[in-house]
């Protein structure tokens, strides 16, 4: 009787959470059973809220820290030199106090990738919406996310019946929402290629290469091409990059990045990580910036999820399999920088196990900036589990991990690591 009374506990928990938190139930089950319910709450809890502050990356050839600070301060942003990277400026996100009870207004729903957008105050595109009801033009409207959460309100810029029709544009001004993210991207200076926007986590694992004069860079992720502009500025455009792009938006997303950077030191290649790896490859790399597409539950402010447990597990393995083929373009004594924006272990210290298995690899320390700062703990590796214990060392020593529930900003994983020479 206790047992199936314990059951029933549990059933009624994960039905309240579920509908709560807008998570799939085997995601959560996962998580209870890995972190514990008291974590658990807290990480939901803290996705939801909006960061602190925007990452911004000086671009020191074509405008010095105060002018952009500057800059700054006359459009009204708070901002700061960074305390960790003296590359780096935060700009302060603005928390607002948006009335989320659902009232009269029409509603428009919109996808999942562009709701932590628009809760920070983006406007609403043709393509971000999902569902709605009927609307005018001037009409004022709830914007709610895929799991009907209401993340802002604003202004119709066109009636509904034009929707169906539109391409790619404005439809909805947004005028209140969760929190306010600067437009950074938006600023003529940005086109010009003055500065660039990473999360914290890309921030370090940029730095935590040992970058030289004589290395040849493979950049493997799936941002818009701001990493490999960073790179390309820590080495004065003078090494040679290859930015992996893995489809056509990502090519067109990369391109239009880089030309308002304008270095000639980076190149697009278009192909699928794994496709990519499976090459022949003439040119051997002797630094990798790696961030596989992972789960991503570590980016904030996101309030609900369509991620389960198999779907984690997938990417999980596909990462696993990345990593193990890698070696295939490295060079000797190649490093790599592996990232993710995820909390799970599946997709972080279980990478590292599996590299720790590898004959031809061996985890490294990170580049001396970012040792010097873990030395003085302003970075740390988490709590090793139990059940990584026999790699606790190799843990220790060449991985970081940024927890959202204390740095109240994205968070995610870096370890470091290197193609042994025979």
């Amino acid at each position: 009787m206790n047992s199936n009374n314990e059951s029933d506990d549990s059933t009624t928990m994960f039905q309240e959470l579920m509908k709560k938190f807008s998570y799939s139930g085997s995601l959560l089950e996962h998580w209870l059973e890995e972190f514990g319910l008291d974590y658990m709450l807290k990480l939901i809890e803290s996705l939801r809220t909006p960061m602190k502050t925007l990452w911004v990356q000086v671009n020191t050839n074509k405008i010095d820290f105060d002018s952009l600070l500057e800059i700054f301060y006359e459009h009204g942003f708070s901002a700061k030199k960074h305390e960790l990277l003296d590359d780096f400026i935060e700009v302060d996100v603005i928390k607002r106090d948006l009335d989320t009870k659902r009232s009269d207004l029409p509603i428009v729903k919109v996808d999942h990738e562009a709701s932590t957008g628009i809760a920070l105050g983006k406007d609403v595109q043709t393509a971000n919406v999902t569902k709605y009801d009927d609307f005018n033009v001037g009409d004022e409207l709830c914007i709610l996310d895929g799991a009907s959460n209401l993340i802002a309100k604003g202004i119709a810029d066109v009636n509904s019946s034009e929707l169906s029709n539109l391409t790619q544009r404005e439809v909805i001004s947004v005028k209140e929402s969760i929190a306010y993210a600067p437009p950074l991207t938006e600023m003529r200076i940005y086109r010009r290629g003055y500065f660039n926007i990473l999360t914290p986590i890309q921030a370090i694992g940029v730095k935590s290469l040992p970058l030289g004069r004589r290395d040849s860079i493979l950049v493997m992720s799936t941002d818009k091409g701001d990493v490999a502009s960073y790179i390309a500025e820590l080495t004065d455009n003078k090494i040679p990059i290859t930015v992996l792009a893995q489809n056509d938006m990502q090519v067109k997303a990369i391109r239009k990045n880089l030309e308002r950077a304008k270095s000639k030191a980076i190149r697009v290649h278009h192909a699928s990580f794994n496709s990519f790896l499976r090459e022949r490859h003439e040119i051997k790399y002797t630094a990798v910036f790696m961030e596989p597409q992972n789960s991503r539950t570590a980016i904030i402010p996101v309030f609900s999820s369509n991620l389960s447990y198999g779907v984690l597990r997938n990417y999980a393995e596909k990462q696993q399999k990345i990593v193990a083929d890698l070696f295939r373009c490295l060079h000797k004594r190649a490093s790599v920088a592996y990232i993710t924006h995820s909390i799970d272990y599946l997709e972080n210290e279980a990478v590292v196990k599996s590299i720790t298995q590898k004959a031809y690899y061996k985890t490294i320390n990170h580049a001396e900036e970012i040792s010097k700062l873990k030395a003085r703990d302003s970075l740390s590796a988490r709590e090793v589990p139990e059940q990584f214990k026999e790699i606790k060392a190799q843990l220790q020593k060449a991985t970081i991990y940024l927890d959202p529930i204390t740095t109240s900003n994205s968070g995610g994983f870096l370890a470091n690591f290197a193609f042994k020479e025979k």
